[in-house]
């Protein structure tokens, strides 16, 4: 009989050798288990006690009129003469109260400079294109 790396002369020897592998992981098992209890346990402490009340932020309100963060954007791009860099647009749109994802503004100019909507220079600004123009 063989194993992966092991030779067990008999079938006995075989499941002693897993009995004390698998004694082996229970142990490791029950450690992990401790350090996840003290882990937890220190989180509790650090919490706030229950009796103190936590105030709530506010949600931001939106200061603009435009219905959703796409519309925001595209007015961002249209309104910048001397471009405009996906950084300034998320925090311009967050300033707004819109939810922006880290990724969001680089995807939609990607998206906009494929339909030509848009174009990009080497400095990573963008800037609108007219419609009926070419690139």
């Amino acid at each position: 009989m063989g194993g992966f790396g092991h030779s067990y002369k008999t079938l006995e020897d075989k499941v002693r050798f897993h009995r004390k592998r698998a004694q082996y992981h229970l142990d490791r098992a029950v450690e992990w288990e401790r350090i996840l209890s003290q882990i937890q346990q220190l989180q509790r402490l650090e919490q706030a006690s229950a009796e103190e009340e936590l105030p709530k932020l506010p949600w931001p309100r939106r200061k603009s009129s435009l219905q959703g963060r796409n519309d925001f954007a595209r007015q961002l791009l249209q309104s910048a003469k001397k471009g405009i860099t996906p950084a300034e647009v998320r925090e311009q749109a967050n300033g707004q109260g819109f939810s922006v994802p880290t990724d969001y503004p680089y995807k939609l100019f990607s998206i906009l400079v494929k339909r030509g909507m848009a174009r990009k220079d080497e400095a990573g600004l963008y800037y609108p294109v007219a419609p009926g123009t070419k690139k």
